[in-house]
């Protein structure tokens, strides 16, 4: 369970957006739609619910008080007046598999929702699952209004990935887009998104927007100090993670030395032109996005991280790295390969991890991007 202490260093950190919703539930202003926006992993989700802790909170509205019966059932995030809409995979039943909750039935997102109560840095991310379902938005307009006994405090809706909506023919964003201009009463709808312009126009105009900043390198630090991480490597871990808390929790997974020597073991595969090492590259990570999405991710990330500070010691700026190992690989890379298209190497692992979020078929996917390195990776 992540301690009160980090939830308010977060508060802290996220002054500014924090003492809006404050002022919101001071004043009972409370709008139908909120739209949060930022950074990957500045802890727009953790707000979220936090925010709507504090609309229900019995004992006060401008701080929560994790005493009342109402931020206990929070602190589970098994409160009456809390649903959560995340992507989940394609289902082929339209009720059948719906739970009470007005989403789709699935064991991997109970348990997932159950791992976001005891750290509510923990980001939901289910396997092949690529959109927000449509059955997802129906079984919550009719959730939402059933007639009932009306129910204490403020009803709250929170859409993880909320851009997810919108792909495909976006239907699932038409839907909700239904329930923002008609809201039901007490009922306040929180998409959280790190790509608010893939959003349709019409959601967002229907959204109060609350804008968060990237986390701080010190919060990530003292985040992954709480986490039982030395000093060293959570110095080391806070860096490459430029702020985003997902991505620190991520490849934190692994120890320092462990993931230096990942970097190291990957980018000698890319640069090193031996074809048997390239068929083992693409035959193990075209399995690995199928079978640990999360280990997927986290090693294209480095690679992205160690290009990107290749880029940056080139040209003389900071870098992220204080290891002698890489510092070394990655002088000896920019002499031996001065020309390198580092801006279209950082573009074509985007494209990876965007393609593997869509379930596209990865070993094509990754033979082109093995293709497309050896034309960027220049000699000349």
């Amino acid at each position: 369970m992540v301690s009160e202490k980090i939830i308010n260093g977060l508060l802290v950190a996220q002054k500014s957006s924090w003492e809006k919703l404050i002022q919101i539930s001071k004043t009972k202003k409370i709008a139908n739609g909120y739209l949060f926006s930022g950074p990957a992993g500045s802890g727009k989700e953790a707000l979220a619910l936090k925010f709507s802790q504090l609309l229900n909170c019995e004992k006060s509205d401008y701080e929560i008080c994790y005493k009342c019966g109402s931020c206990i059932r929070f602190n589970k995030l098994q409160h009456e007046n809390l649903k959560i809409i995340t992507p989940l995979p394609a289902s082929k039943n339209t009720s059948s598999d719906l739970d009470s909750n007005g989403g789709i039935y699935s064991e991997d997102l109970i348990k997932s929702i159950k791992k976001k109560s005891e750290n509510l840095f923990y980001k939901i991310s289910i396997n092949k699952a690529n959109r927000i379902l449509i059955q997802s938005i129906r079984a919550l307009r009719k959730t939402l209004y059933l007639k009932h006994d009306q129910k204490k405090g403020q009803n709250i809706v929170i859409i993880f990935d909320a851009e997810m909506l919108c792909v495909g023919q976006g239907e699932s964003g038409n839907a909700l887009l239904k329930i923002l201009e008609e809201p039901p009463l007490n009922t306040s709808l929180i998409l959280v998104t790190n790509h608010k312009k893939i959003l349709f126009p019409t959601i967002i105009s229907r959204c109060q927007q609350i804008h968060f900043s990237r986390l701080s390198g010190e919060f990530v630090f003292n985040y992954l100090k709480f986490q039982n991480l030395n000093d060293g490597d959570a110095k080391f871990f806070s860096q490459i993670s430029k702020g985003n808390i997902h991505k620190a929790i991520l490849l934190s997974k692994d120890s320092k030395d462990d993931v230096i020597k990942i970097i190291s073991n990957l980018i000698d595969t890319l640069i090193n032109k031996n074809v048997q090492n390239w068929d083992k590259f693409i035959s193990h990570y075209s399995r690995l996005s199928k079978n640990n999405i999360n280990q997927f991710k986290s090693h294209f990330y480095l690679i992205s991280i160690w290009f990107r500070n290749a880029y940056l010691y080139k040209n003389n700026l900071e870098i992220d790295f204080d290891e002698e190992k890489i510092i070394s690989k990655i002088i000896n890379f920019n002499k031996k390969f001065p020309s390198t298209d580092y801006y279209s190497i950082i573009i074509s692992i985007e494209n990876v991890l965007k393609s593997v979020s869509q379930n596209l078929h990865m070993p094509l996917v990754l033979i082109n991007f093995m293709i497309d390195l050896q034309e960027y990776i220049n000699e000349k």
